[in-house]
């Protein structure tokens, strides 16, 4: 079974620590306030200058992906062109540069599937599908694509996913005790439980998501030019992309990404507002 891009994040969030509090640890915790800080641990992301909730560091969550790479790798087949594995690798390292992470270790597998896709995973691994390079009209694209995944890094992205859902668990425990509690909710409990759920995946998990991509799709075009690749070139994939995917996407609101026209259309926004180039 080959795991896909979304597969993978939420392994390394399925197999993150789960928050284990008794009841009473969680009504005393409220009652003092010591629950509170885990849903206002803020910081500032010195690439962005956004601040951001972060309960782990990247060393933690790189540790807690180590499992699902060496799944990924075992699973899915490792691509034998050494052609195609120079490139991605030669690409890869000019884009590293313009992001100024060329002197980390970084361990880069091209995987041998029609999947147009790629992705990034903490401690520094990045996987690229033999189908995105199929689908790239120029190395400019891939730069796009390879820019997009330094991104998610520089941005700290993983980390941010994965504490915004433990967060999201605390509440969702603290508000089943609370329903518990009342007399008049209990009744309701399984289904404010099922309400409360989708309003986390659809008003809280899945617009951090998309908030993520269009926040990497920026990064990875800053990078791409710092790296001497045509800026211009980054929306040309979305196109692209919009058009191999066409009738087949789910509603955007629905969807851990934003719909790829949006996607086109911003970058080029961005990139005349940067000077980088006029499209």
């Amino acid at each position: 079974m080959r795991l896909s891009k979304e597969t993978i994040s939420n392994q390394v969030i399925n197999e993150a620590p789960r928050v284990n509090m008794s009841r009473r640890q969680i009504i005393c915790g409220l009652a003092a306030g010591s629950v509170v800080p885990i849903v206002t641990s803020c910081t500032t992301n010195p690439e962005t200058g956004t601040s951001q909730f972060l309960l782990v560091g990247d060393a933690q969550i790189a540790q807690m992906a180590v499992s699902a790479w060496d799944e990924m790798k075992q699973e899915t087949p490792i691509s034998t062109n050494s052609a195609l594995t120079r490139r991605v690798n030669r690409v890869w390292e000019k884009v590293a540069q313009g992001a100024g992470k060329s002197d980390e270790s970084w361990e880069i597998a091209v995987f041998d599937t029609d999947d147009a896709n790629a992705f990034v995973m903490p401690g520094n691994k990045v996987g690229v599908y033999r189908g995105i390079t199929e689908l790239t009209e120029n190395d400019d694209q891939l730069a796009s694509v390879l820019g997009h995944e330094a991104g998610h890094v520089a941005g700290r992205h993983a980390a941010e996913r994965y504490s915004v859902a433990l967060a999201g668990q605390v509440a969702m425990v603290a508000g089943a005790i609370a329903v518990q509690q009342s007399d008049t909710l209990r009744e309701y409990g399984d289904t404010i439980g099922v309400l409360g759920g989708a309003a986390l995946q659809f008003g809280v998990l899945l617009p951090y998501s998309r908030r993520h991509e269009l926040e990497a799709d920026r990064l990875g075009v800053d990078y791409m030019y710092r790296a001497g690749y045509s800026a211009a070139e980054a929306p040309r994939l979305w196109d692209l992309m919009a058009a191999r995917s066409e009738g087949s996407r789910p509603p955007e609101f629905m969807s851990t990404h934003p719909d790829p026209v949006r996607r086109a259309t911003e970058l080029r926004q961005y990139i005349n507002a940067r000077g980088y180039d006029l499209v």
